[in-house]
């Protein structure tokens, strides 16, 4: 069981580390570029004036500052009207590692180094299990108790082998 959770905020941690919102007004940008012409040269000049005009970048931050914040205290993007937010682990995500009786599950950030799996179970029981990112390790808590220790080069190669 210890393992499992182990590789479950594993592959958490080295996927979600990125943005932390469905950046969908940006994706939308870019569904539309794509459509704007069959010719590859067409769409590159498109993508260009986007970002040499300011229309990307401000689609960027629009979502990063904005649209994300909300989906992120809400749980739900007030563009794209999808929830969970990125940030909420589906349960079946956690029943497939073997965790059962799941009602919730996110995932925080505490700090630069410290990500925290917190699920809350059915039965009303909380769990947490932190992962510390050292310089080539990531420690593995639950409880307190450091449960293990995977090299980071371990982790990239198991999330590798995943996708």
């Amino acid at each position: 069981m210890k393992i499992a959770k182990v590789v479950l905020l594993s592959v958490s941690l080295a996927t979600l580390t990125g943005c932390m919102g469905q950046m969908g007004l940006s994706k939308d940008l870019n569904k539309w570029n794509m459509k704007v012409s069959q010719n590859r040269w067409v769409r590159e000049g498109v993508f260009l004036g986007l970002h040499f005009l300011g229309v990307s970048p401000v689609v960027s931050m629009v979502d990063l500052l904005g649209l994300n914040a909300v989906e992120f205290w809400t749980g739900t993007n007030p563009y794209t009207g999808k929830s969970p937010a990125v940030v909420d682990m589906a349960k079946a995500d956690i029943e497939s590692a073997g965790i059962q009786n799941v009602a919730k599950a996110q995932i925080r950030f505490d700090g630069q180094d410290t990500v925290k799996l917190e699920v809350t179970f059915t039965d009303g029981r909380e769990e947490t299990i932190s992962a510390i990112k050292n310089d080539n390790t990531f420690d593995f808590y639950q409880g307190g108790q450091l449960i293990a220790s995977v090299e980071k080069a371990e982790l990239i190669a198991h999330v590798a082998n995943k996708g």
